[in-house]
């Protein structure tokens, strides 16, 4: 039997992704945003723009899952399987980087930090991994009710939630506007990072795969239209992240409705390539360990703390831009390597296992 290869299109983007929630942590915990405000002078427009065009990742991530996701027959064995790979890389990362900060520093040995260190899901070490395993164990009921609904019946389902979770949110956090929104006792959307927020990216990913679908077409190559729409609202979202401060805290919640589209535009753009990479999808199976070990509250600090880009003398000129991407590159490499080597020693682990059982 022949076997497909796994197109890398999507898998591309997985790795733009996870690069842009580097990014976007170099810019709050790394110093970059501030120190950008405070020594480049006129040139900061360059620093919002990137920051604008890297708005969307975390969406992106939860939609990706939504559209692959979508068409899985119900099968609750494979789902567990599915969301054991997540949970067991959270196991590992909090447990192995908590004991090595306790060994280097044994004042962080508190009960606090020891409980944390090996239930991660309960204590909410990341809140990313804990909304996606829920997001994992609950989707063959999505995915049953969803695929079942006509594209008139998706599209109104769609367009409450989008309404109550997205619109409504953002409305609410108006000044002014939020004298009369509120969502108070109702939603608790958290900038778009609790599970609601999740459902709605979710939900909208199977709508793209079902319904904005490019067999009828037969597109060989990306639609710059979606491109050029990302872009556009990357540019709306700069003039109003970047230019009205007082909305600031408004536009830049993951869940307001021009983040949720700009991610719908790029996944219709790299569904379209039709390449495959075998080295573009190995490293994409490791974006989800990546995130985990750099985003670890011991390792964050650490990280920063190394990389850090407050020094005034590295705004001079424009050497702030290699600089901040190749640490984020760098950082990138550097996790998704250690990933490689978990994965893999857990897949001798599990092998042997199974081979142990076979034998008894």
């Amino acid at each position: 039997m022949k076997t497909s290869k796994r197109k890398s299109g999507i898998e591309l983007l997985r790795i733009i992704a996870i690069i842009q929630i580097i990014f976007l942590h170099a810019y709050q915990y790394g110093g970059f945003g501030k120190a950008a405000a405070d020594y480049l002078c006129g040139k900061e427009i360059l620093v919002m723009s990137a920051y604008s065009l890297c708005r969307a990742p975390v969406d992106v991530f939860v939609m990706i899952s939504g559209y692959f996701m979508i068409t899985s027959e119900f099968n609750i064995r494979k789902t567990l399987r599915r969301a054991k790979k997540p949970y067991e890389a959270m196991i590992f990362y909090s447990a192995a980087i908590s004991l090595i900060f306790f060994i280097a520093d044994p004042g962080l040995i508190t009960p606090p930090n020891v409980c944390k260190a090996f239930l991660p899901f309960l204590s909410r070490t990341w809140y990313f991994l804990d909304n996606y395993i829920i997001i994992l164990l609950i989707s063959p009921f999505l995915n049953k009710m969803l695929s079942s609904l006509s594209k008139r019946q998706y599209l109104y389902f769609l367009g409450v939630i989008f309404a109550v979770v997205s619109v409504w949110s953002t409305l609410a956090h108006i000044d002014g506007i939020n004298q009369v929104v509120s969502t108070k006792k109702i939603l608790d959307q958290e900038y778009g990072k609790s599970l609601g927020g999740f459902l709605l990216m979710y939900i909208t990913g199977g709508y793209l795969r079902l319904f904005v679908g490019d067999k009828k077409n037969g597109r060989e190559k990306p639609n710059l239209i979606y491109m050029g729409a990302f872009l556009a609202l990357c540019m709306l979202d700069l003039a109003l992240y970047g230019f009205v401060p007082q909305y600031r805290h408004v536009f830049g919640m993951f869940d307001n409705p021009i983040v949720l589209c700009e991610s719908a535009c790029l996944i219709l753009f790299f569904r379209d390539f039709k390449f495959s990479s075998s080295v573009i999808n190995l490293l994409a199976s490791t974006t989800l360990g990546v995130y985990a070990i750099h985003e670890h509250y011991f390792m964050r600090k650490w990280i920063w703390s190394v990389l850090s880009f407050k020094d005034k003398a590295l705004f001079e000129g424009f050497i702030f831009i290699p600089a901040v991407m190749g640490g984020c590159i760098a950082v990138f490499i550097c996790c998704s390597l250690v990933e490689f080597l978990r994965e893999k020693g857990s897949m001798f682990i599990h092998k042997k296992l199974s081979e142990r059982k076979s034998k008894d």
